[in-house]
């Protein structure tokens, strides 16, 4: 079970603006990316660490999340670096859904889970069952459970550490 404060998006938040270009220099870091997350989707995030601050460990968004061209791996660690566990949305950006699954982050879909959460509600998620359930309201939303694999891709530190150590221990990769 994963249990944390949520941020409620607005639809098609692009990954250019999760990331802004400027920013896309820097090395593929979780805490170097995760200081300007945000930065250009609110205004209010526009400074250093200033959705980071704001302590939240899932994104909700409605259609779309993270779409807009590039396979910017930026916008993925900068997401885990900033503390975000998983991300509920109706739709993702396939580009960017791959980068999360080499990450080893949840890019969950729950059809129109973005219509029962507000900004600052306290939501858990089962990975296992798929189970998100909003705490403050008492809302419950069905998900596809996360594949395993998801989880061992992250706590290797991501695909290409996954890779490494099955090929160091001898064992198959699929």
């Amino acid at each position: 079970m994963i249990r944390g404060k949520c941020w409620v998006a607005d639809d098609y938040v692009m990954a250019y603006n999760i990331i802004i270009q400027e920013y896309w220099i820097s090395p593929i870091n979780p805490e170097e990316n995760s200081k300007w997350v945000m930065a250009g989707v609110k205004e209010e995030f526009n400074k250093e660490n200033g959705f980071k601050d704001g302590g939240y460990t899932f994104i909700v968004a409605a259609h779309n999340f993270a779409g807009g061209g590039k396979s910017i791996e930026h916008v993925i660690t900068g997401l885990m670096g900033a503390g975000i566990k998983a991300v509920f949305a109706d739709s993702f950006a396939r580009l960017q859904f791959r980068n999360a699954i080499n990450y080893g982050l949840p890019f969950v879909t729950s059809k129109d889970i973005a219509k029962g959460c507000n900004t600052g509600d306290e939501l858990e998620y089962d990975p296992s069952t798929g189970n998100i359930t909003n705490l403050t309201t008492n809302k419950s939303f069905n998900s596809v459970p996360a594949a395993p694999f998801v989880a061992e891709v992250e706590s290797a530190g991501g695909l290409m550490n996954f890779v490494r150590d099955k090929i160091a221990k001898g064992q198959p990769i699929g």
